[in-house]
């Protein structure tokens, strides 16, 4: 099978595959489905990878109407960097939460449940492969209807209102980039990001206010579709099953796409230049980032409950990403590739092992962590491993993460701020990872029974496979440093030389 044809696969397995999930009847072969449906993307990946890596971008244009719904693709380097994170996460909360599912929804939701998975699964993928503005918000509108859909499975009050100020967010997110869409191809006669690319120049020469309009409203309109946390944050330390699994995708994955579609914009759709350049935006970016280091620092330091940690780490980790877009140099893009590595697997792994704790000791406390252990050591273990990420051990993804940064930073201006922003998260992380190696010592809560706690854990290998894939991963970045430094200056290398 060629490229292409594994790419039009890659698109359309999670669809076909969310169809199949409502034709059986029984859960386990709904989960089998959207799990195998997972692990076939991965290796699809896998295989394309290696040639994007070559080729750095496989495309397709076949130069139809607007309104070609994924027949046209771009798989790029920055596609398939985000597909494979991405797509693991995905794997890892589906095997994560298949006994809490099995546990606490219907036959009839379970189906519905695992449908809608793959069915958001199918809009991630368009997102990172499209390369048609149109079919960009064709696939954001199937996103937001599979959140809503899983929120449609939890028939309580609190849901219904947390759905319907999600609702009017995105409605509101959605007429704003329509309204762009509309505009743009008034303006540029096309809806590809190739096309728009090559008029952008003649374009700004003549209308720049038009661009700098078009660019503040989807700016405004991103924020309020993919980074909506005020909404989910109040729910964070809920044990509910929803409650934990719409964090999740609220925290890691639609911040993921949403960090993916800031890159997409400023390097292949404005260009670099025109934002930076023309626009004078980096120090709007640096100031933003410098604010939301600082905010999430502060609230980190103080937190006791390892799902905030968690929340707070990631909002820590995006702001430096936004630094790194703003600085616009190879060792600051290079800087977002291991930012993206730590929040992704450094946040998924903490948040999960925080929503287990909570589950099955009835806590999420730090200073709890060595019930797990006294458990079982090996559930316990990948926690242990991880501190030497949190606390950014050379050679880890947050070490190489805060050293191209600090490079990069060495100015005199205002990124000289981002360096005290570096300073201060470190010493936090620091502080977390001793206060997490401490508790494991702990002898507080020793006299409980034990034996209790024990009783309440049943099928916790799906639990201990996804901590250990997470952790297996994180090591394996750390032993393959190399590789994914490589790969980061490939990365790098693509963004800055592709830029209009």
């Amino acid at each position: 099978m060629g490229p292409t044809s594994s790419i039009y696969l890659l698109i359309f397995l999670p669809l076909i595959s969310s169809l199949f999930c409502q034709i059986f009847s029984k859960k386990s072969f709904a989960f089998l489905i959207a799990l195998a449906s997972c692990f076939s993307l991965l290796f699809l990946e896998v295989k394309i990878f290696f040639d994007v890596l070559v080729h750095e971008k496989i495309s397709s244009d076949f130069e139809l109407s607007p309104l070609s719904l994924a027949l046209e693709f771009r798989f790029d380097i920055l596609s398939a960097i985000f597909l494979l994170i991405f797509t693991f996460l995905k794997s890892v909360i589906l095997l994560f939460y298949r006994c809490n599912i099995e546990e606490n929804i219907s036959q009839r939701e379970g189906n519905v449940f695992y449908s809608v998975f793959l069915l958001h699964l199918f809009s991630m993928v368009g997102v990172f492969t499209t390369n048609n503005l149109l079919n960009l918000f064709f696939f954001f509108e199937i996103y937001a209807f599979s959140f809503f859909a899983t929120l449609s499975i939890a028939k309580t009050a609190d849901f219904a209102k947390l759905s319907f100020r999600y609702f009017c967010l995105n409605s509101i997110s959605s007429v704003l980039i329509l309204f762009c869409i509309l505009a743009v191809y008034l303006a540029f006669n096309s809806l590809s990001f190739d096309s728009i690319a090559s008029d952008l120049p003649t374009i700004s020469r003549y209308d720049f206010h038009f661009l700098v309009a078009i660019f503040a409203i989807m700016a405004f309109a991103i924020i309020i579709k993919f980074f909506p946390f005020w909404l989910y944050f109040e729910k964070l330390k809920s044990a509910d099953l929803l409650a934990n699994f719409l964090a999740i995708e609220s925290l890691f994955i639609k911040s993921g796409i949403g960090i993916f579609v800031i890159l997409k914009f400023v390097y292949f759709f404005f260009g670099n230049n025109l934002i930076f350049g023309d626009f004078h935006a980096a120090p709007i970016f640096i100031f933003l980032a410098i604010s939301l280091i600082f905010y999430s620092a502060i609230k980190l330091y103080s937190q006791k409950h390892l799902k905030m940690i968690s929340a707070y780490l990631c909002l820590n980790n995006i702001g430096f990403i936004i630094s790194c877009i703003a600085l616009q140099t190879v060792e600051s893009l290079q800087a977002l590739f291991f930012y993206l590595l730590n929040f992704s697997l450094t946040g998924l792994l903490i948040f999960i092992f925080a929503t287990f704790l909570k589950r099955h000791f009835a806590t999420s406390s730090l200073f709890k962590i060595w019930l797990v252990e006294k458990n079982n050591f090996y559930l316990a273990l990948p926690l242990k491993l991880l501190i030497f990420s949190i606390a950014a051990f050379p050679l880890t993804n947050l070490f190489f993460a805060n050293w191209y940064l600090t490079y990069a930073s060495l100015n005199i201006g205002l990124e000289a701020f981002l360096l005290s922003g570096i300073i201060i998260s470190n010493f936090v992380y620091i502080s977390k990872a001793v206060d997490i190696s401490e508790t494991f010592f702990s002898k507080d809560g020793q006299h409980q029974n034990i034996a209790s706690a024990s009783a309440q854990i049943k099928n916790y290998s799906l639990y201990f496979t996804s901590f250990w894939l997470l952790i297996s991963l994180v090591f394996f970045t750390i032993i393959a440093s190399n590789v994914t430094n490589g790969i980061s200056l490939k990365f790098a290398s693509y963004l800055l030389s592709n830029t209009i």
